[in-house]
């Protein structure tokens, strides 16, 4: 091994070499199963920093889960990602001057295909820099020939059960992508616009209604105003007319609840651009005519101003109300509008005709299994209530999306016919243009993915699937409508567990953009740290359901851990070795591997990783390095120290897989993932070593504390208990010390006395600060008594917490007696 830990000689290969050995590869005959399907990224080309986490958490559990000698499957996929691919590709295309309608669908998908396959291919090189344990003999793409023959079979599903429709309803219109979107693809953000006072007159009547609203382009669309039925200020006008302050049209005064008393003036005017108009519009059978088209332009119906861009003519009616005198006023509010997740554009209201699922019985469906034993847990458990709460509140899901990139729906139309069937039916039948919502094929990935309707024999051996690790931002998205797909086809959940991470912002906060410029490309960062320092610095930050701050800093603690691990493994490579008896001290590094294993396990399981990251730390640093690698160099033998750091590095492997593969292949000349898990057990009779690390660091502190040269011999005794000739031996040589006995200064440890013949100058500052201490530990008696007398803390506390209190407070008394007799 070289001199120093070079990440890049260290990585080189091994992740082929983990491929090509079949490490990973998903068992027909699983006898321990243990699946995750990965989230699957866009087909963009591109990972940034959060899929990077995203796959090194789900990378870390199937490793831990292997060397545990589990059957491990996790299963690589890519999303055709409709919109954004097709944006993509005709992107492309018109920088060359062409539209996708001069190529015609068939040739448009080709290229579609086409980009879909070189994308996927920098996408794989980039989970291989990542080292991510996938089986890629089982790779899926959510538009592969299996998908569509899954994606058509649940559709008609779903159609036979009633739970399909085509209506002529108010959707979210995507104006740049041409594309109807569902309500969980509507991000609402604050901006600021102006709200306008407009004066609706009575029929016949020089009174007038106030009506606000920040929409008044929509104005020609008013079919009526409505107030709240508790409003007594307007009860009076419903059942009259109002004037149409643009178009002159007499529209009605109704009543309905949804009606904000307290937002603007109390009184609503109702038109065909926004949902909650279209719901009250159905309710009183009024008709409105649309005041903008597709493109965002205002319609016929708006004489004077048809074919202006909406926003432009939102300040060219309000002149025009100015000069009739119909405009009371106009302020400047913040107010939330819709903006579409994919365009990034603010979003227009449309009626038209798409493909919804019904989504009453599927919603109740999955809210009775979550109330049930059988449930899936959420890590961290709140998200479960969140998922609940979207569901109770669910509207139906607008499928139907009008591009040409995506699965096609099995519909058939012959005039008035129409067919729900994967053929077309025969002569004149024509197929709908519109394609299926991604999140409609990416819903039902946990069993198509796994070999639904085609190998359902393979999918029974893994599915449910054992584990979802996926962000916050897709729950609603994603996770809940696998979960109800799930349900309504295969009669189970979709997974066991799943394990929320946030998303990652910089170090202000803020979310990683483009725009903003904070963006960092995890392929730069494994170029000059190397992979394993990058996952320590994302999973060792990780807590369930939060967000990470992430800073190039960050990155320091995993390189600098690497750094200790490979000079460590260097030196017990180096030394010869014997077969001899385990000593003490080999006894105690073993109960400190013990000990650390049993917490990775404990915390693994709520997937608490930022506690399993300090354990490490604390483990390497503490107990290995400083205590255990010190102690054996006075033996020198590398038996017992070989045999160790085999085990540590078969429990380190999820954490830092590559460093512990090239340290276990050339230390051992053996393949690590070709063992298992160490069988460890606690050891007894080490008390010794630890009597005498106590000593030696109570020793070096004082020696710290009061600058005594290193050169300078310590002379120490012990007054409370006797030591071994060995113990005493090992003491002198780890803190250049020599027994004298004396009752000079006594240093109080948790176990000791311990006794240091000292000058007169370093006797006056002992004796400061055993006064200190006094005053310390008074303090600190005082505090535990007063927890412990209140009687919130005593009855509502776990049993566990009044004992450590109950023993602190026992512990700063005993020491508290030791100074005052040494006054």
């Amino acid at each position: 091994m070289k001199n120093k830990y070079n990440h890049i000689e260290v990585e080189k290969d091994i992740n082929q070499k983990w491929i090509e050995k079949k490490y990973f590869k998903a068992s027909d005959n699983p006898k321990k199963p243990f699946c995750i399907i990965t989230p699957p990224p866009n087909v963009t080309g591109q990972l940034h920093l959060g899929h990077a986490w995203n796959t090194y958490l789900q990378d870390t559990i199937i490793r831990y889960k292997k060397i545990r000698n589990f059957d491990v499957f996790l299963l690589p996929a890519v999303d055709h990602a409709g919109i954004a691919t097709q944006a993509k590709v005709e992107e492309k295309i018109n920088k060359e001057g062409i539209k996708k309608e001069d190529l015609g669908l068939e040739k448009f998908l080709e290229l579609c295909y086409q980009w879909k396959d070189e994308q996927y291919q920098k996408i794989i090189k980039q989970w291989g820099k990542l080292g991510i344990a996938y089986d890629y003999s089982k790779e899926r793409f959510t538009l592969d020939e299996g998908a569509k023959e899954a994606v058509s079979d649940f559709f008609i599903h779903l159609y036979k059960q009633n739970l399909l429709y085509k209506g002529n309803r108010a959707i979210n219109w995507d104006i740049k992508f041409q594309t109807a979107i569902s309500n969980v693809e509507v991000i609402n953000k604050s901006i600021e616009q102006k709200m306008y006072y407009l004066k609706y007159f009575i029929e016949d009547s020089d009174q007038f209604l106030e009506i606000a609203t920040t929409r008044i382009e929509t104005i020609a669309s008013d079919a009526a105003v409505a107030v709240n039925p508790k409003d007594t200020r307007y009860l009076k006008f419903v059942g009259k007319k109002v004037i149409n302050p643009l178009t002159k049209k007499a529209i009605p005064v109704i009543t309905d609840d949804y009606v904000d008393i307290k937002f603007g003036s109390g009184a609503m005017k109702v038109s065909s651009h926004s949902m909650a108009d279209f719901d009250i519009l159905e309710k009183n059978n009024l008709e409105s005519p649309e005041s903008i088209d597709n493109e965002g332009k205002l319609t016929h119906i708006v004489t004077g101003f048809v074919g202006l861009d909406r926003f432009e003519a939102r300040a060219k009616i309000a002149l025009k109300m100015k000069e009739e005198g119909l405009l009371i006023k106009e302020e400047n509010i913040i107010s939330n509008v819709g903006f579409s997740q994919r365009s990034d554009e603010i979003i227009e209201i449309l009626r038209k005709p798409q493909w919804f699922v019904s989504m009453k019985k599927l919603a109740s469906d999955m809210l009775a299994h979550l109330s049930s034993k059988d449930k899936v847990l959420f890590y961290p458990k709140n998200f479960e209530k969140n998922i609940q709460k979207w569901m109770k509140n669910i509207h139906d899901w607008t499928i139907s999306r009008q591009l040409w990139w995506g699965h096609q729906m099995p519909v058939w139309y012959k005039d008035d016919e129409i067919k729900v069937q994967k053929e077309s039916p025969g002569k004149n039948w024509i197929q709908e243009n519109d394609v299926l919502d991604t999140w409609f094929s990416s819903g039902i990935s946990p069993f198509v993915f796994l070999g639904w309707p085609q190998n359902q024999e393979f999918m029974q051996k893994y599915y449910p699937t054992s584990l979802l690790v996926t962000g916050w931002d897709i729950i609603f998205f994603w996770v809940a409508r696998m979960y109800f797909s799930s349900l309504n086809v295969i009669k189970q959940k979709p997974f066991e567990r799943v394990l929320i991470h946030g998303l990652i912002r910089d170090i202000q906060g803020r979310k990683m953009s483009k725009s903003l410029g904070n963006g960092i490309d995890p392929m730069e960062i494994i170029d000059k740290y190397g992979s394993d320092v990058l996952r320590q610095t994302l999973i060792f930050n990780s807590t369930p359901g939060q967000d990470i701050r992430f800073s190039l800093e960050k990155l320091n603690p995993g390189w600098a851990l690497n750094n200790k691990l490979w000079n460590i493994s260097k030196y017990i490579g180096s030394l010869s070795y014997k077969k001899t008896k385990a000593s003490q001290i080999d006894d105690w590094i073993e109960n400190k591997v013990h000990n650390l294993n049993k917490k990775i396990n404990k915390y693994m399981r709520t997937y608490n990783f930022s506690i399993i990251g300090k354990e490490i730390q604390n483990f390497i640093y503490n107990d290995f390095s400083s205590w255990y690698i010190e102690l054996i160099k006075i033996d020198g033998n590398g038996y017992h120290p070989r045999r160790i750091l085999k085990k540590i590095l078969i429990i380190l492997h999820p954490f830092l897989p590559f460093l512990t593969d090239y340290l276990f292949s050339n230390i051992f000349q053996e393949e690590l993932l070709e063992n298992r898990a160490p069988r460890l057990k606690a050891k007894k009779n080490t008390v010794e070593v630890d009597e005498i690390i106590e000593i030696v660091t109570n020793i070096r502190q004082f020696r710290e504390k009061y600058q005594i040269s290193k050169k300078e011999t310590i002379k120490y005794c012990i007054l409370n208990k006797e030591l071994k000739e060995s113990q005493i031996a090992l003491i002198n040589k780890l803190s250049f010390a020599q027994w004298e006995n004396n009752k000079s200064v006594v240093v109080k440890s948790n176990n000791f006395e311990i006794s240091i013949l000292l000058t007169d100058k370093i006797k006056q500052q002992e004796s400061e600060k055993i006064n200190n201490e006094i005053i310390f530990i008074k303090k600190e008696i005082e505090r535990a008594q007063k927890i412990l007398s209140n009687p919130g803390f005593i009855n509502k506390a776990p049993k566990h917490k009044i004992e450590e209190e109950e023993d602190k407070l026992n512990k700063y008394k005993e020491k508290l007696n030791f100074y005052l007799k040494k006054i």
